[in-house]
């Protein structure tokens, strides 16, 4: 939370700053501190339709536990390492709650049903965010250059890299999930094979 709400802050400030000591943009400093100011709220409300578009317009088997829609490589879990995702991954803003699910710690290791709905709820909040590094981008065609050229661009930027985080940690998660659930499916399997 720490790390999103000073990334965000920082960024208002340095809009505002630039903004007021250059003049470029042409605006007073009441509207650039307004206009600095509905950055934020715009991209949250922005990036609330991206979410709304995937969870009601993808439809669910795609992002089950055993859809490969949102596949995950070996390499790709590398690179995460590379960039010291065991370091970082443990302060990035996690909103699961929002959709009922939190993804920051697993409550039920042991039971294979919740780890399947884990899984699939990586697969949706990583699809959301990607959705909003894009959608990010679409934003800037519905607004006039002064907006979008002095206040907007540099938000969605910061947007980007907010979004991509929760990306890497989602995506970096999966195979790790995937691989508790097969442990589990094999013991119930030798559980069962007991029993009968």
């Amino acid at each position: 939370m720490i790390l999103y709400i000073s990334t965000i802050v920082l960024a208002m400030a340095g809009i505002f700053s630039y903004n007021y000591f250059t003049g470029l943009s042409g605006f007073s400093p009441l509207i650039n501190g307004l206009l600095t100011l509905s950055l934020p709220f715009l991209l949250v409300a922005w990036d609330g339709l991206g979410a709304f578009i995937v969870h009601w317009v993808i439809p669910g088997k795609y992002f089950s536990a055993d859809s490969n829609f949102v596949g995950v490589s070996n390499k790709e879990c590398k690179i995460y390492e590379l960039l010291g995702i065991k370091i970082w991954k443990d302060h990035v803003l996690e909103l699961g709650f929002l959709g009922n699910f939190s993804k920051k710690k697993i409550d039920n290791p042991k039971d294979p049903e919740y780890i399947k709905l884990f899984i699939q709820e990586c697969n949706v909040g990583s699809v959301v965010h990607l959705v909003n590094v894009v959608q990010g981008f679409l934003l800037l065609f519905f607004f006039p250059y002064s907006y979008k050229h002095y206040y907007l661009l540099a938000a969605v930027f910061v947007n980007t890299f907010l979004s991509i985080l929760p990306v890497m940690v989602l995506r970096y998660n999966i195979p790790r999930l995937r691989r508790l659930l097969v442990i589990l499916e094999k013991k119930a399997e030798r559980q069962a094979e007991k029993n009968d």
